[in-house]
């Protein structure tokens, strides 16, 4: 099974569209599929439209009583994925549900993660550039683990990232935990298209803070045992949980 992690902050005009790709993919894939969606206390009625999805595929709504940030709703999410293998995209359609089993099919033996490197005129020429040197940046300072132009649409082995919920209490960057654990990566390319709501929210700035936190999650030590993971988050992050299956 893969299970697809989403997180969801005011994705409310995409989730219809996007829980409907996917099904239609899922149908073509040689594996079970589920959708992990992550309502990170998006301040939009995205919970809602989550609420009121039709069960063409097994979905779970993982409620977030607190705003994570993206990495850390896409570890929480993971918590709660039941397949062998799991994909992370966003929600609001520019990692495009089609490519899935292009990053699927990418993942051979002796990988771990498989990255989409994004190709396309999909920002404005400046938020490129500046995406190319933050990307440019993590690429070298992870010891070139982590291939360029690779975002947070990927698919990996769910048993590699095990122990990445035990670094939730830290809000870690997910990408500096792939290089962290020196995991084997790989890429592939897609296309990207435009955000059809227009620009990205990721600007320099916001960039920069990505990059301070990347750094931060190189420097986290291994947690110090404590209690279980799974109860930190149920008791600091955890809302609800609805798990549908249409077979039931």
């Amino acid at each position: 099974m893969i299970s697809i992690v989403v997180p969801v902050y005011k994705s409310a005009s995409t989730l219809v569209a996007l829980h409907e790709r996917v099904s239609q993919v899922s149908a073509l894939l040689p594996i079970s599929c589920e959708i992990v969606y992550v309502n990170d206390a998006s301040p939009d009625h995205s919970l809602a439209i989550l609420q009121q999805l039709p069960p063409t595929i097994s979905f779970h709504i993982i409620n977030l009583k607190k705003n994570a940030g993206q990495s850390s709703a896409l570890i929480a999410g993971m918590a709660f994925a039941r397949g062998d293998l799991v994909a992370t995209m966003d929600a609001d359609l520019q990692d495009e549900p089609e490519n899935l089993p292009t990053l699927i099919g990418a993942l051979k033996p002796g990988v771990d993660v498989v990255f989409g490197k994004r190709q396309g005129k999909y920002e404005s020429p400046g938020r490129l550039l500046t995406s190319y040197f933050f990307k440019g940046m993590v690429h070298w300072f992870s010891g070139r683990k982590i291939p360029m132009n690779a975002g947070l649409f990927m698919v990996a082995r769910k048993e590699v990232m095990g122990d990445f919920i035990s670094y939730l209490p830290h809000a870690p960057y997910l990408i500096g935990l792939i290089a962290k654990a020196g995991l084997r990566c790989a890429t592939i390319a897609v296309e990207r298209p435009e955000n059809a709501f227009g620009e990205t929210s990721y600007t320099f700035r916001k960039r920069m803070r990505v990059a301070r936190s990347f750094f931060r999650t190189l420097r986290l030590p291994t947690p110090e045992p404590g209690p279980e993971p799974a109860e930190w988050l149920n008791s600091h992050l955890l809302a609800d949980h609805l798990y549908i299956d249409p077979k039931q």
